[in-house]
């Protein structure tokens, strides 16, 4: 079997795999531990692949680039907000840059793939990284556990994935997305088989997605992880995973569309509805938006099970504020959680009145997840979200769990809002202190990224009219 590379469209993902390398090899020679040393060459890294992709936008289909563009980007916030944890001793920072690199080399190849050879290599390439990530804080036993159950849930979802991509080589002879298309528009095809071994081949997909049944492994991990490392898998890990699930149903099985079709959009609502019941109950910052981005998810599955142009368009839009807002979520949190101790609501009570840099960018992000003005730019993709559902034959019924799952949500992220602008307690002793460099540079991040969110709220049309 012989499947062509397009080794221009790989160029971003080759060049972060150089960045990874530089990164670790600075580390190495470096005289002495410091963020910035490997953090330097891995944002030089990213900014140079942004650079490639431009250069390759007319090579590229629209949803390729973008979703490319909000992986680097995302990574990119990742690592200058990563400087949070320049004091942790037992996080290594050249071997934590390496791994960080590497998974969003993972993550464009992903979006990028055009044959399931291609994903299921990207697909390892992200998973692997990231459970390493998980684990890495020396001395941590919430954290090996933490990466243990992340793995035996990757492996689990992996083997059932190859067991997919073996039944639709067996039956089509090929595995590139073109070949597969036309190959299995052929009536004569065991279409049972085909359809089995469709739904096996997504559910590793579905599992980076974070999607109900695979969603176990999620607050655990999340809880376990470092913040940044949880804020890079609940955003830029889903973006990777949902174009990589779109570009597959649409370019390599659109013929088994009645096959998929209903059960990504049973999947969607039920993942949503657990999600948002889950968060309900949380009084923990990150356990909340662990169970949130469950949530989240469902909301990213629904329009890829009615795949059309208005679709892919609302995929890219919904994901592309959706990782915004959950990186300044998860790049303030890791501010807070370094100078206070704990993301217990008891802790951030007041924040946005006694550390405003930090506690207002978090519930600008905090309302833009939750789609509630003054966040325009979350409510209007809400919206365009839920349109192509309603739009699509015999799913007005998602449209109507989608709506009341936008309701539920707005009781969780409110109440976070509420407990932020909060009067803190007459006893609490808590001022904003001067920090070091490294927490200003990571408040850079969290303000640079709350900027983005105010901006596109006041003119939405900066996201709309220039995403596909």
């Amino acid at each position: 079997m012989n499947i062509p590379v397009e080794w221009s469209v790989a160029g971003p993902a080759v060049i972060v795999a150089i960045g990874a390398l530089v990164a670790l090899l600075v580390d190495a020679f470096y005289p002495r531990r410091t963020w910035l040393g490997s953090g330097l060459p891995a944002s030089v890294g990213l900014v140079w692949a942004g650079v490639e992709l431009f250069r390759l936008k007319d090579d590229i289909d629209p949803f390729t680039f973008a979703l490319s563009l909000v992986v680097i980007g995302g990574t990119l916030v990742v690592v200058v907000a990563s400087n949070v944890m320049n004091f942790e001793n037992a996080m290594p920072p050249g071997e934590y840059h390496f791994l960080l690199m590497a998974a969003a080399g993972g993550a464009l190849m992903m979006v990028a793939a055009r044959d399931l050879v291609t994903l299921i290599i990207a697909l390892e390439l992200l998973s692997l990284p990231s459970i390493a990530l998980v684990g890495l804080r020396q001395g941590d036993q919430r954290a090996v556990r933490s990466a243990w159950t992340f793995f035996l849930a990757s492996v689990v979802s992996t083997t059932i994935t190859l067991m997919g991509v073996s039944l639709l080589y067996g039956v089509a002879g090929t595995l590139t997305y073109d070949g597969l298309a036309s190959g299995l528009s052929d009536t004569e095809m065991p279409h049972g088989v085909v359809a089995v071994a469709v739904v096996l081949t997504i559910v590793g997909l579905l599992f980076k997605l974070g999607a109900v049944p695979f969603h176990v492994w999620i607050p655990d991990t999340y809880l376990g992880a470092p913040v940044m490392v949880a804020g890079f898998l609940s955003a830029v890990s889903k973006a990777a995973s949902v174009g990589a699930v779109f570009t597959f149903l649409a370019l390599a099985v659109p013929t088994e569309h009645d096959t998929w079709s209903p059960i990504l959009a049973v999947v969607a609502a039920v993942t949503m509805t657990v999600g948002n019941l889950g968060a309900l109950r949380q009084t923990n910052a990150i356990a909340m938006l662990a169970w949130s981005s469950i949530a989240q998810a469902g909301f990213l599955i629904a329009p890829v099970a009615v795949i059309t142009w208005f679709s892919g368009q609302a995929v890219v839009q919904y994901v592309a504020v959706y990782v915004l807002a959950n990186l300044v979520a998860f790049a303030a949190l890791a501010v807070v959680l370094r100078l206070r101790g704990s993301l217990d609501y008891s802790e951030l009570r007041g924040l946005a009145r006694t550390d405003p840099p930090t506690g207002v960018p978090l519930v600008m992000a905090t309302l833009t997840l939750a789609g509630f003005p003054p966040a325009v730019i979350g409510l209007v993709t809400k919206y365009v979200v839920i349109r192509p559902v309603i739009d699509a034959d015999g799913h007005v019924w998602l449209a109507v769990v989608m709506a009341v799952n936008v309701m539920l949500g707005l009781a969780y992220y409110l109440k976070l809002v509420v407990v932020l602008v909060d009067r803190p307690a007459i006893d609490d002793p808590y001022r904003s202190p001067s920090p070091p460099v490294s927490i200003r540079i990571s408040k850079a991040a969290v303000l640079i990224g709350t900027a983005g969110l105010v901006a596109l709220s006041a003119w939405p049309d900066l996201l709309l009219s220039n995403l596909p």
